[in-house]
């Protein structure tokens, strides 16, 4: 192994943006990976839009590359690789220019990339600095094994992180998992134009190893015992196809394959999420400056429509008679305003409660070194949307569930007659029903009241804005609450208007597109 620090970068191929990408993010950042850049060959508006929200505190970036139409996959592939490689050449010159700006000297460090597909999870045992380890220095190239990971019979993409819901792969033996990522040693790699091999990126065998330090030999039957020993590709193309277009039925019955399982470890998972909740709250601060700007506009059309509407009205400004005259006032078009109920909504009245399950113990936050029971808020009129905090307000994980700021707001199923809960199927919990239990525990924090449906199924997205219209200074947890109140309609329009907040809008199941 080089005595400098190896220093890992990788690069995305993005198609399309779905709501993986943040966490796929997550995924690898909390692997230790120093710089992700995605290299968007679909030109998608919502992939840019979250790396926007990210950029200013995490080291991600966002490449547009525009390909022709009648580009064959493998002329895809090369192009974006060769982009891909230019771009993490410029990212690696700038981090070594930040150093010497740092420290008056480069920091010593061998530069590895490695280029991945959005439904290619790389895992490593124990962070990505093990896997140089082991490593001769004379080494290009890491090769990493793909795992194929089947759908685990979810019919439909289940909430929470694809990592934790699809733990069923196929055997070593399947043939697809000779196939092989890189992770390469980036001065060993050709000039990017000079690239003709996206995969092996022109590497010799020779100058190869797995991650076990073991030479790499293509096609090698003999080290299925060894296959994922350090680490594996954890490919999810059935989890993430869902149309026969993408994925033909043929497809889906080879790489459907649910024979194996492997639990991924809960320290990566924990450490996955607590950092996922930090990128959460760059996410739903930048969602949230964007939904403002959005209600303001909305706000100057309606002062403008209120305008047009008295204008167009046949009466007199002033009138005269023998025996009365008048003088027509106009109310001001901000006063009109507070007549509508999602503009100024009318106060209710919540309490503190905590959960309960029927064995007698609290429902509890992941860090079982915290020992602290949830305190929730919740309302009568609003009893499907539940938030929860611990007493400190420190930050926690509750599953996959998003929990910025050291709170989660939660669309739960409420029994009025047993005055019990399930939690969300992202929590880990929702197979389970709590009991709700007053407490008599002071609200640690003020909500702003929430603005009521305006729309068959719940809130419009003109609703939220005219709310938001109303409450120009309204906190980032008081909207992760609102947007849970939204139609499905709506849901589907908000992540069209602002991507990075899809975590936060709420989850309606659908039938999936490949059943027939």
């Amino acid at each position: 192994m080089s005595a400098k620090r190896p220093r890992l970068t990788c690069a995305l191929l993005l198609k399309q943006a779905d709501h993986t990408l943040p966490g796929w993010l997550a995924w690898h950042l909390s692997l230790g990976i120093e710089h992700i850049a995605v290299i968007d060959g679909g030109i998608d508006d919502s992939a840019r839009q979250i790396i926007r929200s990210l950029q200013p505190d995490w080291p991600v970036s966002w490449l547009p590359v525009e390909l022709p139409d009648d580009l064959t996959a493998e002329a895809r592939r090369l192009t974006l690789t060769r982009r891909a490689l230019t771009h993490l050449r410029h990212i690696t010159q700038g981090m070594k220019q930040l150093s010497r700006e740092e420290n008056g000297h480069d920091d010593p460090v061998d530069d590895w990339i490695i280029i991945l597909d959005a439904d290619e999870y790389l895992t490593v045992e124990r962070g990505a600095q093990t896997l140089f380890h082991r490593i001769p220095d004379e080494t290009s190239a890491i090769a990493v094994h793909w795992r194929i990971h089947g759908t685990a019979g979810h019919l439909s993409p289940p909430p929470g992180h694809i990592v934790a819901n699809h733990i069923w792969h196929a055997l070593p033996s399947f043939p697809d998992h000779q196939f092989v990522r890189l992770l390469a040693r980036l001065d060993s790699l050709p000039a990017a134009e000079e690239l003709t091999d996206p995969l092996m990126f022109g590497l010799p065998a020779e100058k190869i190893r797995r991650i076990n330090g073991q030479p790499y030999h293509p096609n090698d039957g003999t080290v299925l015992t060894s296959l994922w020993e350090g680490g594996c590709i954890q490919h999810y193309i059935c989890a993430l196809a869902h149309g026969k277009k993408e994925l033909p039925p043929p497809m889906r019955a080879h790489y459907d394959r649910n024979e194996q399982m492997t639990a991924q470890g809960t320290h990566q998972l924990r450490e996955m999420r607590k950092l996922a909740n930090q990128m959460r709250e760059a996410a739903l601060q930048a969602g949230l400056s964007r939904l403002k700007k959005l209600a303001a506009q909305r706000l100057d059309e309606y002062r403008k429509k209120q305008r047009e509407q008295d204008a167009n009205i046949a009466i007199a400004d002033h009138v005269q008679h023998d025996t009365f005259h008048y003088d027509r006032i106009l109310p001001p078009a901000d006063s009109t305003l507070l007549l509508n109920l999602q503009f100024s909504p009318p106060y209710v009245t919540g309490q503190s409660v905590l959960l309960r399950f029927t064995e007698g113990r609290l429902l509890e936050c992941d860090q079982t070194e915290q020992r602290q029971p949830f305190i929730g808020f919740w309302q009568e009129a609003n009893p499907h949307i539940l938030t929860l905090h611990t007493q400190d307000r420190a930050p926690f994980t509750l599953g996959d569930a998003p929990c910025p700021f050291g709170m989660t707001s939660l669309r739960i199923t409420f029994d009025a007659e047993k005055r019990q809960v399930h939690l969300p199927y992202e929590t880990g919990h929702s197979s389970t029903p709590l009991e709700i239990i007053p407490a008599s525990v002071p609200p640690t924090i003020l909500f702003v009241p929430l603005p009521p449906a305006d729309e068959p199924g719940g809130l419009s997205v003109h609703g939220l804005l005219m709310w938001l219209a109303g409450h120009p200074n309204v906190k980032p947890h008081d909207l992760q609450r609102a947007l849970l109140l939204l139609s499905p309609a709506s849901a589907h329009q908000m992540h069209m208007l602002a991507p990075a907040l899809e975590e936060f809008l709420p989850k309606f199941q659908t039938r999936p597109a490949f059943m027939p």
